[in-house]
């Protein structure tokens, strides 16, 4: 097939625009959540800013079984063997399960020590601790529904999640809302930002019925084994703990940015919390590809097709790059109006924003390039190579300079600078090790 088709074209966006309306819908509640409340205090905006940031460590467990599983059932339905991708699923959700219950144990009695590491003000620690503590119930749901994700994201089946992300997250937003605010007549207190969690938290438990239903029930897109296979398992373990640990110490590495950029004073981490959700609304677009990559790619392989596989992740990086280039010129260009949104009566905030949104935008290219091709030596099963490249630059090019620049100036804007440098850098790095091929030859 040729590299430039209608047929690769249509097989990318089939993937790539459900899984990035799922996680639109994901962004935006989060995106509402953080909008309703910007009113009630300066604190609960950057609480809840920042848990989110910490709750990307609740994902390094579930990354190993969500990367894992994935490589695994990708293979498994490329070469037309849906039971054993079953075995896989059945396997991984039963593990997950498991795994979730010192997860959540460890969440509950550490809620408050993320933010006071961070060295933010007593009232984000405490806000922000009430609403991790609340999140961590959700736990074993979010890795269920990880494993879940995966096996219909293995089988090119990215609608049905779409649509129970559409159902959840319409909950969710009613919910928010209600707990938050409170409701008097209804006899319904207030609980601020401890009530948007728990509204997340019910919302997550809803799309674990949903996903119960079509597996268990309608047997789609594969049905549950009461079996275990360990030696399954620990094939996927060995795939999917590059993967955890990509995340880990990304996200350790993230902590680190976001510590540096603390020390400049609440305004500019709540500017900074700002950026990132505005931003994300971009970064869906890329999640979205992201999928369709690791989709492609293990299925690829596993029909022992290896120059598809390379044409459908490059052509996937092409698409990423046109519309999150597009998108990053609109956030440049509007950087301003959309920082005013969220707080539109701080100046000081929406400076600190404004330049992080500037520095975001012009380096949404090699973002987009970067997350499909980590997507694609995932699906490869070649986890070991983007987890050394994205975290050797995250710490070469952007932790180091950063930490050299905030002692030589009393400015964010150099942060924001070095930061969009990586990411050029990471891109490329990526494109150049993809091109050598090696991940074709990777075994599952």
């Amino acid at each position: 097939m040729p590299f430039f088709c209608k047929a690769r074209f249509s097989r990318v966006v089939a993937l790539a625009l459900p899984a990035a309306l799922g996680a639109l819908i994901d962004m935006t509640q989060v995106l509402i959540d953080f909008y309703l409340v910007k009113d009630l205090e300066i604190a609960a905006t950057a609480a809840i800013g920042v848990a989110v940031q910490f709750m990307g460590l609740f994902y390094v467990l579930m990354g190993v079984f969500y990367i894992g599983s994935n490589a695994m059932m990708s293979r498994f339905f490329g070469a037309g063997d849906p039971k054993s991708a079953a075995m896989v699923y059945s396997t991984f959700s039963a593990a997950a399960l498991l795994f979730s219950v010192p997860s959540f144990l460890a969440a509950t009695a550490l809620a408050e020590y993320p933010f006071e590491l961070m060295g933010v003000g007593d009232r984000v620690i405490e806000l922000g601790g009430s609403y991790l503590f609340v999140m961590a119930f959700a736990l074993p749901s979010m890795m269920l529904n990880q494993i879940a994700f995966s096996a219909f994201s293995a089988a090119a089946d990215i609608k049905k999640p779409l649509m129970i992300k559409i159902f959840s997250n319409a909950i969710n937003i009613v919910l928010s809302y209600t707990l938050i605010f409170g409701v008097e007549p209804l006899g319904i207190s207030a609980y601020g930002v401890a009530g948007a969690a728990a509204a997340t938290v019910v919302a997550f438990y809803i799309e674990t019925a949903c996903y119960f239903y079509l597996i268990v029930v309608k047997k789609r897109p594969l049905s549950l084994i009461l079996a275990l296979d360990r030696s399954l398992f620990w094939r996927g373990v060995k795939i999917g703990i590059p993967g955890g640990a990509e995340r880990l110490f990304t996200y350790g590495a993230f902590l680190i940015f976001m510590r540096i950029i603390a020390a400049f004073g609440d305004s500019v981490m709540t500017g900074y919390q700002v950026g990132l959700r505005v931003e994300s609304l971009v970064f869906t677009s890329g999640i979205g590809f992201t999928i369709a990559a690791m989709s492609l790619t293990g299925r690829a392989l596993g029909a022992k097709n290896p120059e598809e596989a390379e044409k459908d992740a490059l052509f996937t990086a092409f698409l990423a790059a046109v519309v999150m280039g597009a998108a990053g010129v609109l956030i440049a260009v509007f950087a301003r109006d959309l920082a005013e949104i969220f707080r539109g009566d701080d100046e000081a905030v929406i400076e600190a924003a404004v330049g992080y949104l500037i520095c975001v935008g012009i380096s949404q290219i090699p973002l987009g390039v970067s997350f499909v091709l980590s997507g694609a030596f995932r699906g490869a099963g070649d986890t070991k190579t983007s987890f050394y490249i994205n975290f050797t630059a995250m710490c070469l090019f952007r932790i180091i300079p950063s930490i050299i620049l905030a002692k030589m100036f009393d400015n964010i804007w150099p942060i924001w600078l070095a930061m969009a440098v990586e990411t050029w850098l990471c891109g490329f790095w990526l494109y150049f090790v993809f091109k050598r091929g090696r991940w074709k030859l990777i075994k599952v």
